[in-house]
């Protein structure tokens, strides 16, 4: 089974069982099954969908699955819990596709355990109104970007990276070996919606670009803010994993995201209109 139908499989199941346990009021099974939602969500933005299949390729099917030690010796709050619930519900099940998909979070949940990334998943899933979509990465030009991704031999996908201030989606197919990336405005809504409310009148001013960022490092985004800058708005978006904010000009924002849903509406309505396969004509 490949990975991504893997994880989807698994993903229906979790959304089966987090509506069981919120109709029946257990509160902390139904936080615990949002948990183990953000383990896939997590290895998703941050690139490590191929790094987790392999770790699946070279794993033996089994009813009684390894368990990684440092999940037991983990001091965080979710991560022994979730394994001990998908361990009980893997015992309770009776139907191999159901118990496979189990056996997959299992698996998941090790993958994070033994690469050393259970507190970066429980931050993750805490604070994730706190966070910006996650970028892996920052490049000045399109140039580097481009020579990144030629380079790599096994590059992070998919994952949203930086060019300049601008979000991109990166995607790679180890399959064929293709790969290539797109521009994806994935901070446009919060600041539409952030921008409707009123940019606030006692905005931090600044001359430069240089000083907003310097007062950025000592002020971070939780996760966006509004800067002026030479008179001008602009959109602050701390990038907690890069350790940067990146600035967007708020117009120049705000034209580009109403040009881009009007671009998408249009295809939208072509796609609509136009012949199913096998119509009459």
């Amino acid at each position: 089974m490949k990975v991504y139908d893997a994880l989807s499989n698994a993903a229906i199941l979790i959304a089966s069982r987090r509506q069981a346990a919120r109709s029946t009021g257990l509160e902390e099974e139904e936080k615990l099954w949002s948990y183990i939602l953000a383990l896939s969500n997590f290895v998703h933005v941050t690139g490590q969908v191929y790094r987790f299949e392999d770790t699946l390729t070279g794993t033996t099917p089994t009813e009684h699955p390894h368990i990684s030690e440092r999940l037991s010796a983990h001091k965080g709050t979710f991560a022994r819990p979730a394994v001990e619930l998908l361990l009980k519900v893997l015992d309770e099940t009776p139907e191999p596709e159901h118990k496979q998909h189990v056996l997959v979070l299992i698996a998941l949940l090790n993958f994070i355990a033994d690469t050393g990334q259970l507190d970066d998943v429980e931050d993750f899933f805490i604070n994730q109104s706190d966070h910006a979509p996650v970028a892996i990465a920052h490049f000045n030009s399109h140039e580097e970007a481009e020579a990144w991704l030629k380079s790599i031999a096994k590059p992070p996908s998919p994952a949203l990276i930086l060019i300049g201030d601008e979000y991109h989606q990166f995607w790679y197919m180890r399959e064929d070996n293709t790969r290539g990336m797109y521009r994806d405005y994935a901070i446009e809504p919060a600041l539409e919606a952030l921008a409707a409310r009123g940019i606030p009148p006692q905005t931090p001013s600044f001359a430069t670009r240089a000083e907003a960022e310097a007062w950025l490092m000592s002020h971070p985004a939780n996760p966006y803010t509004f800067v002026a800058i030479a008179g001008e708005h602009y959109f602050a978006v701390h990038h907690r994993r890069l350790k940067r904010h990146s600035l967007r000009h708020v117009a120049s924002a705000l034209k580009a995201w109403e040009e881009r849903k009007r671009t998408i509406e249009v295809e939208t309505a072509m796609e609509s209109a136009a012949p199913s396969d096998g119509a009459s004509e």
